[in-house]
């Protein structure tokens, strides 16, 4: 599966004319024909940030995130998590699994956050999930 790009994975092949060519579409356009075992931090977190093959790329995403809770693409540190997060609470009930995951991340790298990204925004990481959370209590 990994192999694969979005495109196929999805059955789902977007025109190569784009109507509105901002850099943003292009490389969504151009991200979603790449293997998805070969996406860089910066392209997995674009394309979750921007909802596209996110039932394929959740898995990966949170995998690097084992890897480096604070696993950084062209933004700042912290920015895959970030869009992880970012994610609307409805995905997660398909996803129970990969979000106690994510959850468990974030509990046991909770000093790393505070100390890299401030209480402030370690707040806001836990708020999230602690929102997301709720559609299963």
């Amino acid at each position: 599966m990994e192999s694969k790009s979005i495109e196929q994975l999805e059955n789902d092949y977007w025109k190569d004319e784009i109507e509105f060519p901002s850099n943003l579409v292009i490389n969504c356009h151009k991200y979603r024909k790449i293997p998805i075992k070969d996406l860089t931090i910066e392209q997995l977190r674009l394309l979750i940030s921007q909802k596209v093959g996110i039932d394929y790329l959740t898995k990966i995403a949170i995998e690097k995130l084992e890897q480096n809770i604070l696993a950084e693409g062209d933004l700042y540190e912290g920015d895959l998590l970030e869009a992880v997060l970012g994610l609307p609470t409805e995905f997660w009930t398909d996803k129970q699994t990969e979000f106690r995951t994510l959850r468990s991340l974030v509990e046991r790298n909770s000093e790393q956050i505070k100390i890299e990204l401030g209480e402030k925004k370690f707040d806001r990481i836990n708020e999230k999930i602690k929102a997301s959370a709720q559609q299963w209590l």
